[in-house]
């Protein structure tokens, strides 16, 4: 089978290829944190992607205005820690301080890309360089990665891949995928500041989908999020 050339053209995606081992004590920077896509499902066969309706983001960028977190309840920033049960422990390893299931969890229980336990130390250190901002979906991507064997060999880093199909603007808060087998997803959106014009990149979710009964469920999700 071709294998897919995947497409890491910005400079988050760039930046968050640069190290591929996360290790205990690193001095690298955490992946953000950001809120941009509801619990994936897939119900009669069909994949359903629940944006965000209000997504947030971190960054450490200049952007014109930052979200008053306190005043709108909207906080994304959690206490990731590594988990000890859930999961089939599948997906690729050396992805950060393990596979799946040794990897530190957010808040949405996804497995963090390049997560470190000691990344909330790194966060109370740093924490008046974060800010926190309200975004918008410019584009929304999707595409099927490949069976369990290839993606855990060649799990693409941060960005966008090579996308089977997108949404620009997208304005219903569910989408749908019908093309769904078992094997490896991303989910992806490019975020801009819904205020001014500051580009944010992609954020992504990698996941599972296996057959169950006859029908489809999602496993091992990953948050692949660029550094901050």
């Amino acid at each position: 089978m071709r294998r897919r050339s995947f497409v890491r053209a910005s400079v988050f995606g760039l930046a968050g290829v640069g190290s591929l081992a996360g290790c205990s004590g690193s001095t690298s920077t955490p992946p953000r944190e950001s809120d941009v896509f509801d619990e994936l499902r897939v119900s009669s066969g069909t994949l359903e992607v629940p944006l965000v309706e209000e997504p947030v983001v971190e960054s450490r960028a200049d952007v014109e205005a930052s979200l008053d977190i306190a005043a709108s309840g909207l906080s994304i920033v959690g206490t990731a820690r590594g988990q000890k049960g859930g999961g089939r422990g599948g997906g690729a390893t050396g992805r950060g301080t393990g596979g799946y299931v040794t990897a530190p969890h957010g808040h949405h229980g996804r497995a963090i890309y390049h997560g470190d336990d000691d990344d909330d130390e790194w966060r109370d250190d740093h924490r008046d360089e974060i800010e926190q901002y309200q975004a918008a979906h410019q584009r929304v991507g999707l595409a099927y990665l490949g069976s369990d064997d290839q993606y855990s060999d060649d799990p693409p880093g941060p960005g966008p891949v090579d996308w089977d199909e997108t949404w620009s603007d997208p304005g219903k808060q569910t989408l749908t995928y019908e093309n769904v087998r078992p094997g490896w997803f991303r989910a992806g959106s490019k975020l801009e500041a819904e205020r001014g014009t500051h580009d944010f990149g992609w954020e992504a979710i990698d996941f599972e989908v296996t057959e169950e009964g006859g029908g489809y469920q999602i496993e091992n999700p990953w948050k692949v999020s660029p550094r901050l």
